[in-house]
């Protein structure tokens, strides 16, 4: 493998994400930590979640996870409500301002879309799939501690 090759991909990547960056400013506005961001992601994928569900993708302990979820609920990000079932669990939900926040990233990911990827050919977007797939598929199959995907 070619070190300079990745240095020189993983450089270009860098420039275009500086580049798009400010198409994200009012998402930056939110301030959310990298694992408040993360539960965010993880509750918006699956839609509703039981804590320990989330502690578990996460990789972290129920109290832990609770901290985050309590200041998040405080910014109405999140809703906690128990299980009517089994009042023993309860589900996370995204709040008013977790499903404002995916909505901007919705607005914000179709312009970078028809502004940007929709210049690439088809081809490419298909190479493109097919590369970004496979480095995914590496890293799955490699997993330890270090990954923490949100499946």
């Amino acid at each position: 493998m070619n070190i300079n090759k990745m240095k020189s991909i993983f450089a270009k990547l860098d420039e275009i994400n500086y580049a798009l960056l400010h198409h994200y400013e009012e998402i930056i506005g939110h301030n959310l930590t990298p694992k408040q961001a993360l539960v965010l992601e993880h509750v918006h994928r699956h839609s509703t979640l039981l804590v320990s569900e989330l502690a578990s993708k996460m990789n972290v302990t129920p109290g832990a996870i609770s901290q985050l979820l309590a200041k998040l609920e405080q910014q109405q990000y999140i809703v906690r409500s128990i299980n009517p079932k089994s009042r023993r669990e309860i589900f996370v939900t995204l709040g008013k301002k977790g499903t404002d926040l995916y909505q901007a990233y919705e607005k914000v990911d179709q312009k970078i879309v028809d502004k940007y990827y929709s210049k690439l050919s088809p081809g490419v977007i298909d190479q493109f799939e097919y590369a970004v797939n496979k480095l995914h598929a590496i890293v799955r199959s490699e997993k330890g501690s270090d990954y923490d995907g949100l499946e």
